[in-house]
């Protein structure tokens, strides 16, 4: 019972604690509100500027323009591989690189590379806590900026904004024209081996094989009539025609026939071509603004009072348990030694 009242421990005996170190905790507290409003004080002030942008569908530019494809109503805006794929344009390096030379921000941060230890490290660090990107619960894509001049900030994420199509077009346009001249190369040699085998019908037809089938068809009928009739030189005439049609018949079958399928994958082959000419000389963008980025008119960090709230609640908290615990082991030193002079008595 009584170890039980002993270790007993309520709301009063915590208010007493607090009561009996209030000297302490009053002091140490003071200073701690003290110190947090000098140093937030001393904190440079960040304003925030932000753009929201909704991926665009990634279907190629030949689909969305030719005639043969439809694009569905429910695509206007991309889903989420499509905002991955501009989250992991704005977080590389390219971008990251183009940023920091185009506004020079060496000088903006206050980076002195001669002066520093690891300069590029401090940047990418200082670079990646200013400029955020990440998706919204939307499916949109926000980008984020924070800088000591709001002038700055907005300006930084309005042109990241611009940059997204600058470096996804140089990216998918040099492989664009690469198979574009691919597309190009094996058009122009489908076109030249069409040509050839024209060239090579257009011969068999000068020698007098117009139409096969309806040729041999007439040729016989008169022939037939003019042996049946005794026209012995009009079947001689007629002859020779069945003669020539005889010699190159097939070949103009076969041409002709082979002919019309080549101009068949020629169609299939120049929508490709086509889709691929597209691709390479036209540019679509890779989303849709919804909101651009203006100019802040008051300040996002640091919040001073909360930080001085904070800072002042933390350090009463922390003095207190370390006083507890300094008590309580001073307590623990004064039983262990009126237990040794109790066995020394003994």
């Amino acid at each position: 019972m009584e170890q039980n009242e002993r270790y007993s421990f309520n709301s009063n005996d915590l208010l007493f604690k607090i009561y009996l170190h209030k000297k302490p905790l009053i002091i140490v507290s003071a200073v701690a509100f003290v110190v947090s409003i000098i140093v937030s004080l001393q904190m440079t002030p960040l304003y925030e500027s932000s753009v929201v942008v909704f991926p665009a569908p990634s279907a190629p530019v030949g689909n969305i323009v030719s005639t043969s494809n439809t694009i569905k109503k429910e695509s206007v805006f991309g889903e989420v591989k499509e905002a991955e794929q501009i989250l992991q344009v704005l977080n590389s390096e390219e971008i990251r690189n183009r940023i920091i030379t185009k506004f020079n921000l060496w000088e903006h941060y206050e980076i002195d590379s001669a002066k520093v230890n690891s300069p590029l490290n401090k940047m990418n660090k200082l670079y990646k806590k200013r400029i955020q990107a990440k998706r919204t619960t939307y499916g949109a894509v926000e980008i984020r900026v924070l800088d000591a001049d709001p002038k700055m900030a907005a300006t930084l994420a309005n042109t990241i904004t611009n940059m997204i199509d600058t470096v996804m077009n140089h990216m998918e346009k040099a492989r664009a024209r690469e198979a574009f001249a691919i597309a190009k190369k094996e058009y122009d040699s489908r076109v030249a081996y069409l040509t050839s085998l024209e060239d090579s019908l257009q011969m068999i037809m000068q020698k007098g094989v117009v139409d096969f089938e309806s040729q041999a068809y007439a040729l016989n009928q008169a022939y037939g009539e003019a042996l049946a009739s005794g026209n012995t030189r009009g079947a001689a005439a007629i002859r020779q025609q069945l003669d020539t049609l005889a010699r190159y018949g097939s070949t103009y079958i076969s041409l002709r026939d082979f002919l019309e399928y080549q101009k068949e994958q020629l169609s299939i082959l120049t929508s490709r071509y086509r889709e691929a000419e597209v691709e390479a000389h036209n540019i679509l963008t890779h989303f849709y603004v919804v909101e651009r980025a203006s100019v802040a008119d008051h300040k996002t960090k640091p919040q001073r009072a909360v930080i001085v709230v904070v800072s002042t609640f933390a350090t009463f908290i922390f003095t207190f348990l370390v006083l507890v615990f300094v008590e309580f082991f001073k307590d623990l030193r004064r039983r262990e030694q009126e237990v040794r002079n109790k066995d020394t008595r003994e």
